[in-house]
């Protein structure tokens, strides 16, 4: 059980909010949430007692395994309920060991490799209604029971936890975002693909919470609380009618349910007059919570990610000085070489090659560049992971023999002649003069540039926002199989569609996909480069991790072929054709730990078609990206000054 969590607002402070209301009524609301909460906890415990049974007795009949699946359904839809607050007060414990994803992890912040396996609802799923259940009986048996225990310590826990009105409101938000992103995509029901029961359970049990503050909503607002309450119904309707995996409109669902009560319960948290999070803790935070929409281009805070204060009344020159360094070759050893080389922001700031071009101007490097665009709404960098900090990616291009080989004192002896640069240094770093001009300010100022390479403008984006009306119907099509029976979703995470997992986006993921040499699907080879294994960071020496890379977007992915950290596929239609057969597990290559699901999609060429048109609907404006017009002259070494912006190649 993770270290307890001490909310900063206990109960008794109710009586600073809710201005034209009495501490006794929100008192009241907020100790029938409590009490609501407290059931759910013990109907969880009961579900997941009856689940123990029913895995003990289970035998090679087909009446027992159905009644095994009914109990890991009642269990899961129990939790459901009260996941809402449950993940909220205690994500790392959810993750760990309630409700994970049914795979192998690396426990984090420690020295040596320690794998946590995968324990959990989720592992239960894929195990009850997956093949030859009988056969796997003593693992379902134990893994019962690690839940039982797991969850009764829990329960512990939270039922003695106080519980603010924001943290109702704050995980009621959460829960709308997890039940888009995770929920209706299948990605926590790997086995039964029961996801959108377990959505209409996970909305009654915010709304069944929420109806309490409804007397409160009605006294200060009666037009927000009549629309809540019909936006309530109506989405409970919704489910019921429409509880079909495949056939779920998850556009409609996004659009005229989620979306609506995401701004709705913002502006019923504002209404009510309870306190937001910056109010009672100045920590930033990855998700802005004053976002009106999950599609806005402020929904994730990309401040947070880079560690910087994009509100710094300086951030605006510093970030313009990292534009004027990313695009000058002056960083690198030769003065050919500069960022842009292999980010071009016309394709979306990668370079267009299957494997990116060395130094020298005739070997390759291993892998290609990934797209910046969005990059930074990520937690670790590169294909293979190996850097935590934004700021230090620069360091490994700088030291790279095959990049700019060279390092930092030669880079800081350059650009210390001249007096345009020290100027512009200066005026972005002024309160720090003795290292205005440093290894910190130069990697300050490119991770400015770089956060600032944001984009929630494509076609798509505009019309979840309502900003256009209309949109090609095979994009719609094509949206409703990448988050439905495509699987795509469930790795490409909305709204970013990379492996930043929501709803908190603080983790990225890599994936095993089995990635191979060509598209050549006779004859396949497997990619032989080990990935985030051979990444030299020690906590990730095990086999599960080999040809594991990093998730990366799909957004503007009609600028960024070729595709993979290869270069293998040249089409977005070989992409969606390899993830169809199965990956290269599907093509009958030896890839024992691929995270991506082996068997056919069997999706059609017309379904096959509708993605790939949802892929290019994400396409941004890569013209606001603008390159500089020229960059700074050196007084002495006057032949410097003939430098190309961008580099020679």
């Amino acid at each position: 059980m993770n270290k307890k969590i001490t909310f900063l607002l206990p109960i008794l402070c109710t009586v600073l909010f809710f201005g034209s209301f009495s501490s006794d009524q929100a008192k009241l609301a907020l100790e029938k949430v409590s009490q609501q909460f407290g059931a759910g906890l013990d109907e969880t415990t009961l579900a997941i007692s009856d689940l123990v049974v029913a895995s003990q007795n289970l035998n090679p009949s087909q009446k027992s395994v159905e009644l095994l699946q009914a109990a890991v359904t009642d269990a899961r839809l129990s939790y459901k309920k009260i996941e809402f607050l449950v993940a909220y007060i205690d994500a790392a414990d959810v993750k760990k060991n309630i409700n994970g994803a049914p795979l192998p992890s690396i426990e984090p912040n420690v020295p040596i490799v320690k794998v946590i396996e995968p324990s959990g609802l989720q592992v239960l799923d894929e195990l009850a209604f997956g093949e030859a259940v009988f056969e796997q009986k003593a693992e379902i048996v134990a893994l019962a029971q690690k839940l039982d225990k797991d969850w009764r310590e829990l329960r512990l826990f939270q039922s003695k936890t106080e519980i603010t009105h924001r943290h109702v409101l704050e995980a009621i938000r959460q829960q709308l975002v997890r039940s888009f992103t995770l929920g209706v995509t299948g990605f926590d029901t790997p086995g039964s693909a029961n996801a959108i029961p377990e959505a209409k359970a996970a909305f009654e049990g915010m709304y069944g919470a929420f109806q309490n503050y409804m007397p409160m909503l009605a006294e200060k607002d009666r037009g927000l609380a009549i629309v809540m309450d019909a936006r309530m119904e109506n989405t409970l309707e919704y489910l019921t009618k429409n509880d079909d995996f495949d056939s779920f409109d998850r556009l409609d669902f996004l659009m005229n349910h989620v979306e609506p009560q995401y701004q709705l319960f913002y502006e019923i948290h504002k209404s009510l007059g309870i306190e937001f999070v910056e109010e009672t803790n100045k920590m930033p935070q990855a998700v802005n919570y004053h976002a009106s929409s999950l599609f806005a281009p402020d929904f994730l805070n990309a401040g947070y990610f880079a560690n910087l204060d994009t509100k710094h009344p300086l951030f605006a020159k510093r970030k313009e000085l990292g534009r004027t360094l990313f695009f000058d070759p002056i960083l690198s050893k030769n003065l050919e070489r500069s960022c842009a080389s292999c980010h071009r922001p016309e394709k979306a700031f990668t370079d267009g090659q299957p494997t990116s071009l060395a130094t020298d101007g005739k070997a390759n490097l291993l892998r290609n560049s990934p797209s910046l665009v969005n990059a930074v709404y990520a937690d670790l960098y590169f294909w293979d992971l190996r850097e935590p900090r934004l700021d230090r990616q620069m360091l490994h291009v700088v030291l790279s023999k095959d990049e700019f080989n060279t390092n930092y004192p030669e880079i800081l002896g350059k650009l210390g002649q001249s007096a345009e640069y020290q100027r512009l240094f200066a005026e972005a770093y002024p309160e720090v003069p003795e290292y205005q001009l440093s290894t910190y300010s130069i990697s300050d100022a490119l991770s400015a540039y770089v956060a600032s390479l944001t984009d929630f403008d494509s076609p798509f984006d505009q019309y979840v926002r309502g900003e256009w009306g209309v949109i090609d119907p095979a994009v719609k099509r094509g949206f409703n199989q990448f988050m439905g029976k495509a699987a795509c979703g469930t790795c490409h995470f909305a709204p970013v569609f990379n492996g930043t997992v929501p709803p908190t986006y603080l983790e990225s993921e890599s994936e095993v996909l089995g990635i191979t040499t060509t598209a050549d699907t006779l004859n396949p080879s497997l990619d032989k480069d080990l990935g985030r294994f051979a990444n030299g960071m020690p906590d990730v020496k095990s086999d599960f991790l080999k040809t594991s890379f990093k998730t990366v977007t799909v957004r503007n992915a009609e600028l960024t072929a070729p595709y993979m950290h290869n270069g293998a596929f040249k089409t977005l239609e070989e992409v969606v054709d390899f993830y169809n057969r199965g990956g290269g597990k599907g093509l009958k290559l030896e890839v024992p730990y691929q995270t991506l699901p082996f068997d056919e999609l069997k999706l059609t060429k017309a379904e096959q078609a509708d993605l790939v048109a949802f892929m290019k609907s994400l396409t941004g404006d890569m013209s606001k990206f603008t390159v500089p017009a020229k960059l700074p002259v050196f007084e002495k070494n006057t032949d410097w000054n003939q430098r190309k912006v961008g580099g020679v190649y």
